[in-house]
Parts: structure tokens; C-alpha cells; sequence
């Protein structure tokens, strides 16, 4: 039965439909109908409210420009325009504008005659920089003022005709309300825009107001009228603002909204209502039509199922709408099995078996097609260059990728060879070969890096993969090639390897690459039998840049040394950086080591050139170490090395210098660093200590000082003096770490014995390296504040001769520092160094100690008596004291006594001593009885 009821709709469908929808049709022109005569309503109501605000414009708009008039004419009644200084008003100063000798600012004189004449209101602008300024008007704020000192609406249109000098007429709104105004610009004689004047008159928007409010379209449509910001102006009485606001907003589907624009008054007109309710009022004018439609098709639908049951379905005896549907469906394409079943030999069997067929078929030609159609979708679509070609490898196809690639379009593809095309342009004969393997069944595939060349010349490299194709009869019918732009990667790859192996502030080789450079130089060395220069270079004075300047300051120094340092070499030799201020050299193919030498000192002139960093010139040096291969046959880490223990030495000589290595030195040079980091571990664990050394003035018999002398208690030497360990640390910066231990060890036992009642000074000797130290005088005031019970004048400082000399004028400012603060200063070792008479009239010492060799031998040697007795005289000549070290016998105090020094110290009055016995030793002293003599008569 459903299958009849298929086949009689198939038949009776296009009745029914025209049947049914007769009635439709008629009720839906019905609601056009209703549509159209309600828009057209609504227009005509549109049009009318805006005849009726054009009329006001125009009314009102000839008032404005009679007021305007009448503004101008008594304008030039009072004279010309012009600009006297300026006048502050409402807090602002604003240009002076004048009409004759009339001022005008404040003055509303003229504005309201205006206004009294004609009615609205007028006002003068002055113009001020790119504004115009109210400064007499009679339109009224808010408040009730006047609107004098505010700014005309500088986004309006009004003030961008006036910047042009242009006239504005038109609806303006002032305080939220419409007024018809006009304004025209104030030329001063020269025909500069100075000012400008306006007239406007408020509008009366009752009649607007009550003509919207009457407008209704059918039960809910409304009127809005909506000013130049989309607000509502005025709106239908009957709807709330909320809900028209909410509709407008929206603008549903559902409703018609018919709008208007009233370009004088800048407002809009929209009218609005609900579609349904336009259907609803058609169709109840149609629905006696929807009842006659209903009931004709009704019976017809009747007469076709008596009439199709008697003439059709039943002659036939078979079910014929099932083989409409069969054959539908075959037509449209679908093949599929539905479990239907037919007698045999009739019509319906065979179009089963058709459709069987045809199933059979089209799912051989689908799965062929949906393999062409993938191989054609990742054929266009590749990202990499795809090509196809014939078994003489012309081309025949390409893809989109492959025109993106090469810049060869498709047609100039077509028909040539890879080769014609740029493709493996540095191996001319490389697809002839890839033919010639192939036709020999050799080779099928083919894969690696190539350089091609695209169609506007640039070369690039690509990944190319050629393969064969052959057919079932393994007979070879295309070629294949696939290929893929490898720059970005290639860059990649170079960026990468750059970074590791290169300093990413100076751009030069890092560690990593001086190590294969120096392995690379080693070889080439070895074989050539030329000479190679490993050296290591090390800024003397980089430190005060980075603490003066800032580090962003020293990374500048440090790029501009980088650009140096290449420069001066070949482009064969290598520069690299391996520290902060540390940097290597390979100087290959070195014919004689002149040569190395000569390249050495020129970079080291050119780094000692100035530097501009931070707007600031600086100079720097370099500590130069190198070693030479095969001189020094050592393996090239060993090289490394060994030019940086040169370097060391080059430090050690004062800097700014070059040293070779010297495999001897070396030797040394490993003990010595060996000895200084054991005193470095030493001073960490507390192994070093002072021992006191009193002086006496042997005249008085009295102690008038003690020397503090360092010790080192070895754990396994025992004591050691200072002659076996000092040299060790000399021009070293763990001897300035020593020294401030030493002042820090003096000061607390100053503290100590002052606090028992011992009031002694401490003499305290000051290595050479630390007393140039420029930050001495700072670091010791920072020593001194941690001992505040201390008195400064009981240190005092011992320095050598040499420490003297070497610079003058920086150990002044030094030891001038140092006496400021109470420190006071000794010239050791007088007479054995480099002294002249400058140089003790220059230095600021108090007091020169006479060298123990000069006093010890002086009994026996005539010359070292004379020089003793030169030293006591430039003493007084000086009025410095004079101390006289190395007194061993009674007679030495004698001599001494005679010769007019009357202080001394040595192993004839006391031993070194530690701290602990100081105090015993001092209340248990007995003076030397024939000193004591010798003093009263002398």
C-alpha cells in the first residue's frame, strides 16, 4: 500500500500543489497588498513631517540671515576688525579683537541690540590659534551666564567653514537644542580670518514634537525622529522609549523600518512596524478564499485516487510505482542494493539486473577516479616543485610549487628539460648520466643537494628527489622529480653554527672554533714546515672602563678592539675571544719569528690607540704571550697554554708588553704560581701572623715604636721569615690582599694595647703594587672607620725607595691623602734603591730608616760610616727623623748616638716579637747604661 501511495503521488503531486496552493497564493497578494498600502502609508506621513520641518528652515532661515545682516552692517558702523594684544577671559588669554576703538570681548552691546531687533540670539567669535572663542553672546549656559570664554564645537561643521574662511548657515545644535543659525567669518584689512559672527534662532519643535507623536501604523508601528548622534528625538506617544530604542538597535527581520533623511536639519526619519501584523491584516481579508481552495482540492485529490485505483493500479497487477522508484533512483545516480526483488522475465527484473551492472561498473570507475583525484590534489597541492617527465626527460606537467620555485611558467616549462630550466647548474652533464643509468636499469632513484638557478638568475639551493616510472612491461615511460627550496634551512643551519661557534658581542671565533682553527693551523704547519704562532692577549687597564664607565661602555671598547685587532692581521690568521678581556691569535705560514714579532707589535700599537666610548676617550693596553711551533713542539692545547703563561709574564713585567715562552722559565714560573696559591690558601687559614720589632730612642732609653713584621706559620716549615715568601707575591694583586690584612692585624692590636694602656705607634711596610693602588687612601679610610678607638697617628706607613719612584706624582697624592687622615710615612731602606735628593725633597715622609747594611758594617767599613752620616745629615737638613735599623751591639747605639741619631731598632735591642709578649718586654726594659752617657753629654 506504501508503494501505490508513492506512485499516486508522483502522479497527483503537481495537482495537489496547484490545488493547495491556490488559496495560499491568493491570501499571500492579499497581504502584499496590505504590505504595499502600509508603506506607502507610512511614507506619505514621512514626507509630510518633513515638508512640514523644511517649511520652518526656510522661514526661519531668512530671519537668520536679515539678523545677519543687521549684525554686519552695525559691525562697520563701529569700524574695522583688527587684533590689539590680547585679554584673558574666564581665565584664558585670548586675542584683543577690536571693531575701531571698540573692544569687544565681554562687550554685549552689539549682540544684543541684535538680538532685541530681530529676536534668537547672535554672538562674536574671536579666533584663537585653530579655535574660536566666544567673547560676547547672549546665548545663556546652563547655568543662566553667559556663554562668554567658551569654544565653538571644534568637530562641528560650522568651524571648518570658518577655518576656510567660508560662510555656514544651517540647523545647529546649542545647549541639546535645534537652532536655524548662520555664521560667516570676521576679516580683519589684510583678509586674515580674525573672528567671526552669528545669528540663531530657536526652533519650536511643538509641532514636529505632536505631529510624531500622532504617527501609528497599525497596532504597535511608531514614528522616530533621530537627531545626528542616532539619539531619539521625538517618538510615537504610544511606544515606550526603551522599546523603540531597543528595535532600532536591532532592526529585527520581523519588522519594516522606512527611513528618511532630512540633511538641513541633520535628523532622520523612521518609521516602523511589525510585518506579522501587516500578514495578519491581509490575511483576514483572505481567509473566506483559503476555505473555498481547501475544499475543491479536497474533492478533486478524490476523484484522481477513484480514477488511478481503477484504470492503473489494478490492470496492472504489479507494482509499478516501485519501478519508478528504481529507476528514479538510477537516474539520480543511486546504484545501491535495496533487497528488492522481481519475478523473472518481467520489466522490473530487468532493470535490477541493469542497475546491478551499472553498480558493478561505477564502482570500478570511483575507485579509479578517487586514486587520480588524491594524486592529482597532492600533485597541486605540494608544497615542493613537482615535475613530470617523458622518457627524454622533457617535461610534460608541472605543479603550482614547481612555478613558484623556479619562476618558469607552466607553457615555458612544458617540452624542455630540467636542465634548460636551471636544475643542477654545477654538473652540466648530470641528467644525461640519470638517463643513461636508467636506460641501463642501473639506477631508478636518485636523491641529494643541488644548486639550480631560477628564471631571474638567482641561484639556490634545493633537495632533489628523481625517480623512475616504468609500465608492466617494465619499460622506463617518465621520469619524476620532486625538489625543495633548502635556503631557509641552509641559513639556518649557518646562523646556528655561527652562534656556536662565534662570541656574540665581538663577533669573532669563540673557544670552540679557536680549537679547530688552532687543530686546522697544527696540520697545515706540520706539513708546510712554516712556523705557527699561538698567543694569548690579555687588556692592561679594561678594569676602570667597566667601573667608570659601565659595562654597556666597555662591550663598546670591546667591539671597536675586535675590528682593530682584524684589520692589523691577514685574513689567514685567526682572532678570538675566550674571556671577558682575554683574547687568542693564530698566526699561520710565519717565515722567521721576526715576523711574528713585528705583526705582534704593530697590534699592540694599535690597540694602545684612544678609544671613544660614552662620549668619554679611553685607553687601553695588552699583555701580549705567544709560542711558536715548531720551536716549542708541544701538542696545540699544550700551545694554548704555554702562550698564556707567557702572557702571565708579560703581566708580571709591568704589562703593555710581549713575552715569548721560555721553556725554562716555565718551569720556574709553575713552582712560583704552586708557592702563591699556598699562600692564598695560607691567608685563608689563618697560617700568617705579625711579630713587633720595638723601637727605642736610645738617648731617653724609652720606646718610642714597634715595627710590625709578617710571619708565615707553615704547618710544615714552622715560622717562616718574609724574605722566603714576599718575592713570591711581588707585583701580584694577592700582595695588595695581603697588605690590608696586615693594616687590619696592626690597627686591632693598636686597639688592644691602647685599651691596656700602651700608646705606641705601629710602623706597617707597604708593598710597591699596592700603594699606587688609585683607591689606597679610600680603602684605608674604610679600615680606619672599622677601628674608631684607634688613633690614626699611631700608624704609620713604611715604603721602599722603589715604591717611591716608580710614580711620583700618583705616591704624592697617595701619602697627601694619608696624612690627611693622620697617617703618617717612613722612607725605608734609605740609600739602597734609586734615591735622590728630588726625590726626598718631593715625598712627604717624617721620617728615613737607615739601611741595616750601611749600620751593621759601619764599625769596620769607612764607606758605609759616611754614608750613615750623609743619610743623619739630609735627615736634619730635611727635618726628618732618622731611625737607624740593624743595631747589634752596644756599640753600634754608640757610634750612632755620636753621629746625632738617636732612634734605632735592631737585634741589639730586641728581637720580632708577637703581640702577647710586646707588653711584658716594654715593663721589663732596661736601657743601655753608656747610651744613657753619651746622651747627657752630647
Amino acid at each position: 500500500m506504501q508503494k501505490k501511495i508513492s506512485t499516486i503521488k508522483r502522479f497527483l503531486l503537481p495537482l495537489l500543489i496547484l490545488m493547495v496552493a491556490a488559496p495560499f497564493v491568493l491570501t499571500g497578494q492579499q497581504t502584499s497588498q496590505q504590505l504595499a498600502n502600509t508603506n506607502a502609508a507610512a511614507r506619505e506621513q514621512a514626507r509630510a513631517l518633513i515638508r512640514l520641518l523644511n517649511v520652518t528652515n526656510e522661514l526661519m532661515g531668512d530671519q537668520a540671515r536679515n539678523a545677519m545682516l543687521l549684525l554686519k552692517e552695525r559691525s562697520r558702523n563701529l569700524g574695522a576688525p583688527a587684533i590689539a594684544g590680547s585679554v584673558n577671559i574666564s581665565g584664558t588669554d585670548v586675542p584683543n579683537l577690536m571693531l575701531g576703538e571698540t573692544p569687544l570681548t565681554n562687550n554685549n552691546e552689539l549682540v544684543d541690540y541684535v538680538a532685541e531687533m530681530d529676536g534668537g540670539t547672535a554672538t562674536i567669535f574671536v579666533k584663537s590659534a585653530n579655535n574660536f572663542v566666544r567673547i560676547a553672546t547672549n546665548v545663556k549656559q546652563r547655568k543662566g551666564g553667559r556663554a562668554v570664554g567658551t569654544v565653538l564645537n571644534p568637530n562641528g561643521k560650522a568651524i571648518v567653514a570658518l577655518r576656510q574662511g567660508k560662510p555656514f548657515s544651517g540647523v545647529v545644535e546649542i545647549l541639546d537644542e535645534p537652532y536655524i543659525t548662520r555664521y560667516e567669518p570676521m576679516l580683519d584689512q589684510a583678509g586674515e580670518v580674525v573672528g567671526a559672527y552669528y545669528v540663531g534662532f530657536k526652533v519650536d519643535m511643538k509641532v514636529v514634537r505632536d505631529s510624531v507623536q500622532s504617527i501609528r501604523q497599525l497596532e504597535t508601528g511608531f514614528a522616530a525622529v533621530l537627531d545626528a548622534d542616532n539619539e531619539i528625538r521625538f517618538l510615537s506617544s504610544h511606544v515606550s522609549r526603551d522599546k523603540a530604542q531597543a528595535l532600532l538597535k536591532s532592526q529585527p527581520a520581523s519588522w519594516v523600518f522606512i527611513q528618511e533623511q532630512i540633511p538641513s536639519w541633520e535628523f532622520k526619519l523612521i518609521i516602523a512596524y511589525a510585518m506579522s501584523e501587516a500578514r495578519a491584516a491581509g490575511l483576514a481579508n483572505s481567509w473566506i478564499f483559503i476555505l473555498i481552495g481547501t475544499t475543491l482540492g479536497a474533492v478533486l485529490v478524490g476523484i484522481i485516487l477513484w480514477q488511478l485505483r481503477r484504470l492503473i493500479v489494478e490492470p496492472l497487477g504489479a507494482d509499478p510505482a516501485l519501478a519508478i522508484d528504481v529507476m528514479q533512483r538510477i537516474a539520480a545516480g543511486n546504484l545501491e542494493n535495496d533487497d528488492v526483488v522481481a519475478k523473472p522475465d518481467t520489466l522490473m527484473a530487468n532493470i535490477l539486473e541493469m542497475r546491478k551492472k551499472l553498480r558493478e561498473s561505477m564502482e570500478t570507475l570511483h575507485k579509479n577516479a578517487e586514486r587520480v583525484s588524491l594524486s592529482a590534489s597532492v600533485f597541486d597541492h605540494a608544497h615542493d616543485g613537482i615535475f613530470i617527465a617523458d622518457a627524454q626527460m622533457r617535461i610534460v606537467e608541472v605543479n603550482i610549487a614547481f612555478t613558484q620555485l623556479t619562476g618558469f611558467s607552466r607553457d615555458a616549462a612544458l617540452g624542455s628539460t630540467p636542465q634548460q630550466l636551471g636544475f643542477v647548474i654545477y654538473e652540466p652533464g648530470f641528467f644525461d648520466k640519470r638517463m643513461q643509468l636508467s636506460q641501463d636499469g642501473d639506477a631508478g632513484e636518485w636523491r641529494g643537494e643541488t644548486w639550480n638557478r631560477r628564471a631571474e638568475g638567482e641561484a639556490y639551493p634545493a633537495w632533489l628527489d628523481i625517480f623512475t616510472v616504468r609500465n608492466d612491461a617494465q619499460q622506463l615511460i617518465n621520469y619524476v622529480g620532486l625538489f625543495s627550496d633548502i635556503t631557509a634551512a641552509k641559513e639556518h643551519q649557518h646562523n646556528l653554527e655561527r652562534m656556536a661557534y662565534h662570541d656574540p658581542l665581538t663577533q669573532l671565533p669563540n673557544r670552540a672554533l679557536l680549537s679547530d682553527r688552532l687543530q686546522q693551523a697544527f696540520s697545515r704547519a706540520e706539513r708546510s714546515k712554516e712556523l705557527l704562532a699561538v698567543c694569548c692577549l690579555d687588556l692592561d687597564g679594561f678594569k676602570p672602563v667597566n667601573d667608570t664607565l659601565g659595562h654597556e661602555a666597555g662591550d663598546h671598547l670591546l667591539i671597536q678592539l675586535a675590528q682593530r685587532m682584524n684589520q692589523c692581521l691577514r685574513e689567514s690568521d685567526t682572532v678570538a675571544r675566550i674571556g671577558g678581556d682575554e683574547f687568542a691569535l693564530l698566526l699561520s705560514g710565519l717565515h722567521d719569528i721576526e715576523e711574528c714579532r713585528k705583526t705582534l707589535a704593530r697590534l699592540l700599537e694599535a690597540i694602545k690607540a684612544p678609544y671613544t666610548v660614552a662620549g668619554e676617550t679611553v685607553t687601553v693596553s695588552a699583555s701580549i704571550g705567544y709560542t711558536v711551533y715548531p720551536l716549542d713542539h708541544s701538542e696545540p692545547d699544550t700551545l694554548l697554554r704555554n702562550a698564556d703563561q707567557a702572557m702571565y709574564q708579560a703581566k708580571l713585567n709591568g704589562g703593555s708588553s710581549v713575552s715569548q715562552f721560555d721553556t725554562d722559565h716555565d718551569r720556574q714560573f709553575r713552582g712560583l704560581r704552586q708557592d702563591r696559591e699556598k699562600m692564598e690558601v695560607a691567608l685563608a687559614n689563618n697560617e700568617f701572623c705579625l711579630y713587633y720589632q720595638p723601637k727605642v730612642d736610645m738617648q731617653l732609653g724609652k720606646v718610642v715604636g714597634l715595627e710590625a713584621l709578617i710571619r708565615w706559620q707553615h704547618p710544615e716549615l714552622g715560622l717562616r721569615a718574609p724574605t722566603t715568601f714576599l718575592p713570591i707575591i711581588e707585583d701580584t694583586d694577592f700582595s695588595i690582599t695581603l697588605g690590608e690584612w696586615v693594616i687590619c692585624q696592626a690597627l686591632g692590636q693598636i686597639r688592644t694595647w691602647q685599651a691596656s694602656g700602651l700608646d705606641l705607634q705601629v710602623s706597617v711596610n707597604i708593598a710597591a703594587r699596592h700603594m699606587i693602588q688609585e683607591d689606597f687612601t679610600e680603602r684605608l679610610t674604610q679600615m680606619l672607620s672599622e677601628f674608631p678607638q684607634v688613633n690614626p697617628a699611631n700608624l704609620e706607613f713604611e715604603i721602599t725607595e722603589t715604591a717611591a719612584i716608580e710614580d711620583v706624582s700618583g705616591v704624592i697624592r697617595t701619602m697627601n691623602g694619608c696624612k690627611l687622615l693622620g697617617v703618617s710615612f717612613a722612607l725605608d731602606d734609605f740609600g739602597v734603591g734609586y734615591s735622590s735628593l728630588t726625590y726626598l725633597r718631593r715625598l712627604p715622609v717624617t721620617v728615613i730608616k737607615v739601611d741595616r747594611s750601611f749600620v751593621r758594617d759601619m764599625l769596620q767599613d769607612s764607606n758605609d760610616l759616611a754614608m750613615v752620616a750623609g743619610i743623619i745629615s739630609l735627615g736634619r737638613d730635611f727635618r726628618c727623623k732618622v731611625v737607624a735599623e740593624g743595631v747589634e751591639t752596644a756599640e753600634h747605639g754608640l757610634q750612632l748616638l755620636r753621629m746625632g741619631c738617636t732612634v734605632a731598632q735592631g737585634y741589639g735591642i730586641a728581637r720580632p716579637m708577637p703581640a702577647d709578649q710586646v707588653y711584658d718586654w716594654i715593663r721589663s726594659y732596661q736601657p743601655n747604661a753608656g747610651w744613657a752617657e753619651v746622651g747627657k753629654v752630647e
